[in-house]
């Protein structure tokens, strides 16, 4: 147990992004002294818990074994496209599933952008809490222009572009094509997110940030706008720590803060379709 926590908290000090500060030196410390006599890696778990918050911030987390298999066996949730008047509302929940499923929601996304009529879109991301970046960015793809659509940004300033080509992203999430990437012809988008939009969701929202033709509708996100890192210990249980906070594409840096929609309401759906009612001339 003494080695599985010293391994942990190597792991937390090389790629958490807040291992620079004193809180950290007494924190690895502290925590060393707490399991010195701990029997079992059950034990040191609560422990490394409060070190990892620490070390990688409110984002950072370890994941049990047993949770990673509940996780594994999430009910698959199908995004929804419906038209009301001119508007094409797409609902975009959160993705955790396996790659089949993957781009049964990219594909499922695509073609209704390809398929419908209408005059505006609007991206719901209100309660979508994050998953695989990779399905939900390129079922969106023929919205967004290719070339970055935001960065990660280390602890010493290295930056790792996020990037859309030719219907594929580089996120390293699930290997999800679209079958038409064809971009669609200039079109309002509304983007609505609230406080439960959060990590993945919030990268999917950030996407959009710095398009000519896009506003953001509802209340402020979660506040999970980094990238976790997966480190794999002895007992299959895994570090998930924050190694890099996000840049969009106006280089505004997101340090885990929340994203500010351009219109605060409550109502955000028809405050959208009010707004891309006022855009079509």
């Amino acid at each position: 147990p003494q080695k599985y926590v010293r391994v942990a908290l190597k792991n937390m000090d090389e790629l958490g992004l807040f291992t620079d500060s004193k809180e950290w030196v007494e924190t690895k410390k502290k925590t060393i002294e707490e399991t010195s006599n701990a029997k079992n890696y059950a034990e040191t778990i609560p422990f490394l818990q409060k070190a990892i918050k620490v070390a990688g911030g409110k984002h950072s987390f370890i994941e049990h074994e047993e949770d990673i298999s509940k996780r594994s066996i999430t009910k698959y949730i199908k995004p929804k496209a419906e038209i009301e008047g001119n508007t094409l509302i797409l609902t975009i929940p959160e993705f955790t599933g396996n790659n089949s499923q993957a781009s049964d929601y990219a594909n499922f996304l695509e073609s209704s952008l390809h398929k419908n009529n209408y005059n505006g879109v609007i991206v719901d991301l209100r309660g979508n809490r994050g998953g695989d970046l990779s399905p939900m960015v390129l079922g969106l793809s023929p919205l967004l222009p290719d070339g970055t659509l935001f960065t990660y940004v280390d602890k010493s300033s290295h930056s790792k572009p996020v990037e859309l080509q030719n219907g594929e992203i580089n996120s390293g999430g699930s290997s999800t094509k679209v079958s038409d990437n064809k971009k669609i012809k200039k079109a309002p988008i509304a983007v609505l997110i609230d406080n439960n939009t959060g990590s993945s969701g919030e990268l999917t929202a950030l996407c959009f940030k710095g398009i000519p033709n896009v506003k953001f509708l509802g209340s402020d996100s979660a506040g999970y706008t980094s990238a976790n890192q997966t480190v794999y210990l002895y007992d299959g249980s895994t570090l998930q720590i924050t190694s890099a906070f996000v840049k969009d594409r106006t280089n505004n840096i997101y340090k885990n803060f929340p994203i500010s929609p351009d219109i605060q309401t409550n109502n955000a759906k028809s405050s959208a379709i009010e707004w891309i009612k006022s855009q079509i001339k």
